[in-house]
């Protein structure tokens, strides 16, 4: 019963593996036309809009910490900047932790010269 039993099995494996051999591999996924995606790629590595932003956000808003009113005016930096380039721009709410630094006080309890 046991031999029966694994020799159909076998058999089974056997036969399902050179019938999924013999298909035909799938084709692989067609590619859209690339030329519009090097023409913007051309024009991006010809410009240094990217750049200029940069130097914008380092030097008009400066470090930028989670949830700090800087990282605020970044992102509206930003998203005046893609308007202009008349982009459609939403700016959704989020809640970001960040930390508030409260008093801070030190007393000098001991001193030796």
């Amino acid at each position: 019963m046991t031999r029966g039993w694994l020799a159909g099995f076998l058999v089974s494996i056997w036969s399902w593996s050179t019938l999924s051999s013999a298909q035909a591999p799938p084709a692989p996924p067609s590619l859209p036309n690339p030329a519009p995606y090097v023409a913007i790629r051309d024009r991006a590595l010809a410009s240094d809009w990217a750049y200029a932003r940069l130097a914008d956000l380092t030097d008009l808003i400066g470090p930028r910490l989670s949830g700090s009113p800087q990282a605020q005016a970044a992102v509206e930096q930003i998203a005046q900047v893609m308007r202009s380039e008349g982009l459609k721009v939403t700016l959704q709410p989020m809640r970001a932790p960040h930390w508030v630094r409260g008093d801070e006080r030190a007393e000098l309890v001991e001193y030796s010269p």
